[in-house]
């Protein structure tokens, strides 16, 4: 079932046990705590239950998100053309699973890439939302589901898009074999339970030989189980930073998404710290707070080489002449003068600030507040109460006569 034979199971089985075990053995000590590096594994195939729980989390932040933003949830399935189904004689595949998952992949991204999604994007402010997932037929010919988030104006000219894309000699798809569903009031737990049966499927299920045999699949022919658009932050900073934040936000990860965007969390020095910027309610200052920081040895080993030489890249310094500060229409501009350039800055928009940032911006225009345009002062203090930065009432910007 699924290409899987006994000795494909017992090969990765004992693979696994044998990482298992070493990462049991493996622990590092806090204080008078132990933690060992299995039960903080994300993977599908050493710690399932926790895997699963994130991508629980980051399907229904995914749902949140779409809904907040008015989009409704489609879920699609596409399945391989006929040659991606043949076999050698020896009942080897012609094309090897792996390959024809990323077959899916390269035609999945093509068809988002038209011009119907492009439009769409100019439209929203932000690009497709979605996640898919691959699932080996029994056959062990992968084919593919994914659930996008469309304003309901697009769902059927997308699907008219759809149809005609995967059925024409671009795919060679059946029409038979690929579905577009939109609807789920027939669906117990609407589109997100109905998703998430097709996650669940990918996960080992000990009262089920067929499920077993589904995941041994994933990890013999090394094809992903799920895969989403960039709406959430990226996991490499959401796995270090959620701790900071769980016992704060229900929802962590939405919460962090949200941070990461503002520019309230950042990554510095080279990418091996990550900070957050928050108002200190006692002071009123903004602090900046490290709450990960990578290894101080591993840092200075990457930089080390093996004849313990460190190896410093040399930079020229670009050389700029002072800034010089002019008044155009009441707002401050700055001009600078490169040696082989010469670009202008636009004037700043405060909603296109960081939290940090913002807030310092604020601080500077409220000491030479005589010198700045009071409609850009009014907007930049409302930006900054409506993030929380200060305190204090929105007020209208029609209390000047002047525009801005």
């Amino acid at each position: 079932m699924y290409g899987i034979s006994m000795d494909d199971i017992i090969n990765i089985d004992n693979k696994i046990q044998n990482q298992k075990q070493y990462l049991e053995n493996f622990s590092v000590e806090f204080s008078d705590k132990s933690i060992n590096m299995l039960d903080n594994t994300y993977s599908a195939n050493l710690n399932p239950k926790k895997y699963f729980a994130e991508i629980n989390n980051r399907v229904n932040t995914m749902f949140s998100n779409a809904k907040d933003k008015g989009l409704k949830p489609v879920f699609i399935t596409l399945t391989a053309p006929t040659k991606y189904h043949r076999k050698n004689e020896d009942g080897s595949y012609k094309i090897d699973p792996n390959e024809t998952a990323k077959a899916l992949t390269q035609i999945w991204n093509k068809f988002t890439n038209l011009k119907i999604f492009q439009q769409m994007k100019k439209e929203l402010g932000h690009g497709l939302v979605y996640f898919r997932v691959y699932e080996p037929h029994k056959s062990g010919i992968p084919h593919l589901h994914a659930m996008l988030f469309l304003p309901s104006t697009y769902i059927l000219p997308v699907k008219k898009k759809f149809k005609q894309y995967f059925s024409s000699d671009k795919w060679g798809a059946n029409k038979r074999a690929i579905d577009f569903k939109y609807t789920w009031y027939k669906e117990a737990g609407g589109a997100v339970a109905y998703i998430m049966k097709y996650i669940t499927k990918t996960f080992k299920d000990t009262s089920k030989v067929s499920t077993q045999h589904a995941v041994y699949w994933y990890i013999k022919y090394k094809v992903r189980r799920f895969l989403s658009s960039r709406t959430l932050a990226p996991l490499s900073i959401y796995r270090k930073v959620r701790y900071y934040f769980k016992e704060k936000f229900q929802d962590d990860f939405k919460y962090i998404s949200k941070l990461l965007e503002h520019g309230t969390i950042y990554k510095s020095f080279d990418d091996t710290m990550i900070n957050y910027m928050y108002v200190n309610p006692e002071t009123g200052e903004v602090d900046d707070v490290v709450i990960w920081s990578k290894n101080a040895d591993l840092i200075l080993n990457s930089r080390t080489q093996t004849n313990n030489r460190i190896h410093l890249k040399y930079q020229p310094k670009k050389e700029f002449i002072k800034p010089l500060k002019v008044q155009e229409n009441g707002l401050d501009r700055m001009i600078f003068n490169e040696i082989k350039n010469k670009f202008v800055e636009l004037p700043i928009v405060p909603s296109k600030l960081s939290n940090y940032k913002l807030i310092t911006y604020f601080k500077e225009i409220d000491k030479n507040i005589e010198n700045i345009n009071e409609q850009h002062y009014l907007l930049t203090k409302n930006e900054c109460i409506n993030r929380g930065l200060l305190k204090g009432e929105i007020e209208s910007l029609n209390i000047f006569e002047n525009g801005f």
